[in-house]
């Protein structure tokens, strides 16, 4: 998975909320998972970047950076928006962060925290409502909740794949 590109990546929607349990749990156990992967990586290693691609505290941060859009995107198809909110495509917010100044614990926190008040905000919706979707603006096909939360942990997942790799 991680040796292709994400904006590469196709998605099958056509999966019932009886998916969202697991799904949901994918999300939450997504910190512990994190942490397992950069367990024992030194700071130094952690901010290394091979080939100026993103070193391991940049993918780390990355998650974190992402989850107000994945907040705000929740929040849009509940609000029955046309359209999900875009991206920064260029991921300037992780690639210009800063973040290999920083130590790994305080990144692995803020991601935690992040992910948990999405998780809070996941707990006080109607997850499972099928009705209401978004266009996603890249993909250019409609997502329920469900399948944004699926989005969301296919990407960490990417992201816990790739930090693995740069061992």
């Amino acid at each position: 998975m991680a040796n292709s590109k994400w904006f590469d990546r196709e998605f099958d929607l056509s999966f019932g909320p009886n998916r969202y349990a697991a799904i949901y749990d994918q999300l939450k156990d997504a910190p512990e998972r994190l942490r397992r992967a950069t367990a024992g990586v030194s700071e130094g290693a952690a901010a290394e970047k091979p080939g100026g691609k993103w070193s391991i505290k940049e993918q780390v941060a990355h998650l974190s950076v992402m989850e107000p859009l994945w907040r705000t995107r929740f929040l849009d198809i509940k609000d029955r928006k046309p359209t999900l909110t875009v991206a920064d495509l260029t991921n300037s917010a992780t690639t210009d962060g800063g973040f290999n100044a920083l130590p790994m614990e305080g990144l692995l926190q803020r991601f935690e925290t992040q992910r948990a008040e999405t998780l809070r905000l996941l707990d006080s919706i109607d997850a499972l409502d099928t009705a209401s979707t978004s266009l996603h603006p890249r993909l250019k096909q409609p997502m329920r909740i469900i399948d944004l939360a699926y989005f969301v942990a296919e990407h960490d997942d990417h992201h816990i794949t790739v930090i693995k790799e740069m061992q």
